[in-house]
């Protein structure tokens, strides 16, 4: 009897003990009291309490990573897009979708108005964010302006699984996130135990160039160009390059670029008037000298619809991850872009690429 006492105690014990960590893995998710007029009491990411609305018909997104999120979750929920898309952006868009309203954007720093998102009459604000007390002071006196409730998510790149299963709870949206969250876990998860395998390793070093001339980077410990490191890549511009505020963008010269002389070139370039400068690093006579590009390791960044690397830092940024991985660690990182890609935007857009848009793709990534 009494060892069958202490088997039961010990069940017990695990019992709790299982249920506690249930308990903890899912204390972020909105899990609120019901109001009086159907609506939901809810807890963000940013552990901000928000009453949300009984239905959610039209979500306003306050920047392009949020329109990324809801559009990858339910494109009838998104208000408009936060800017022009190139036609070889929107072409990769659902054609039901590819003329939204432009509606700008309403975070700090930008030409959002105001006034013209409440007359929109969204049902609530997405913002998707560094969580830090400045910004959360800023939802807060945006939810008490527009009088609109304001959800705060996560902008962390390895929090991207967590973001997509709130926004679903937040959304009433979860049957849809099971899958978005489970690549998300997928991709973040193949990382961090294929990066253990580059400890002895020295990092490739890599150089992002902006701009028409590509002379313009983004530093270590710019969001702008994290991957680098997530997946195992040293970015040769160091910290405290003079950025222009929050557009970043550092101006450095061609003999900085020299001294660096980075292994690869990854080319990313806005897309309003402003074209690539893979032309001018692979013509330039000072360019020849960089060992990228001797190499044959330059490579411009996909942007359709939405960029693989960075601007917006959004959940397109998934894809980008497995394709820089596998360009500076082949034998490290498999990657089959063709069937990956694929499935991505088959996953993530509901877009059926072509093989002709595979190839376009494709000869962006390739080497040089």
């Amino acid at each position: 009897m009494k060892k069958f006492y202490v088997v039961r105690v010990v069940i017990i014990v695990v019992m709790l003990v299982v249920l506690t960590g249930c308990g903890k893995q899912t204390s972020l998710r909105p899990e609120g009291a019901v109001t009086a007029n159907g609506g939901r009491i809810i807890t963000d990411m940013a552990g901000r309490k928000v009453t949300l609305p009984q239905q959610i018909k039209k979500v306003y997104p306050v920047s392009p990573a949020e329109a990324v999120l809801i559009y990858t979750i339910d494109p009838e929920l998104l208000a408009g897009w936060g800017y022009h898309m190139g036609a070889d952006q929107s072409d990769f868009i659902l054609p039901a979708y590819r003329n939204l309203p432009v509606l700008g954007w309403i975070s700090r720093g930008s030409t959002g108005n105001v006034e013209e998102v409440m007359k929109l009459k969204p049902d609530i604000i997405l913002m998707v964010s560094d969580i830090n007390q400045a910004n959360k002071d800023y939802a807060d006196e945006l939810q008490q302006l527009t009088k609109i409730p304001v959800v705060f998510l996560d902008k962390e790149m390895t929090k991207m699984e967590e973001t997509y299963l709130v926004a679903g709870e937040v959304l009433d949206r979860q049957k849809r996130v099971v899958d978005l969250a489970a690549y998300c876990r997928e991709t973040l998860t193949m990382v961090k135990e294929k990066k253990t395998l580059l400890a002895d390793r020295k990092p490739v070093s890599v150089y992002y160039a902006e701009g028409r001339s590509g002379l313009e980077t983004e530093p270590r410990g710019s969001w702008h160009a994290e991957i680098i490191e997530f997946v195992g890549g040293v970015n040769v511009a160091e910290p405290g390059l003079p950025s222009r505020g929050m557009i970043g963008r550092s101006p450095v010269s061609m003999e900085q670029v020299m001294t660096w002389n980075p292994e690869v070139i990854l080319i990313g370039y806005f897309r309003d008037g402003e074209s690539s400068s893979f032309p001018a690093i692979m013509g330039d006579k000072a360019w020849q000298n960089i060992r990228a590009v001797q190499d044959k390791r330059v490579y411009e960044i996909p942007t359709g619809p939405f960029n693989w690397f960075d601007r917006p830092p959004a959940v397109s940024r998934l894809i980008g991850i497995r394709w820089v991985a596998n360009l500076l660690y082949p034998d490290v990182y498999p990657f089959e872009f063709r069937s990956e890609v694929k499935r991505f935007y088959s996953l993530f857009y509901n877009y059926q690429l072509s093989e002709k848009e595979l190839d376009e793709l494709a000869d962006r990534t390739q080497r040089r």
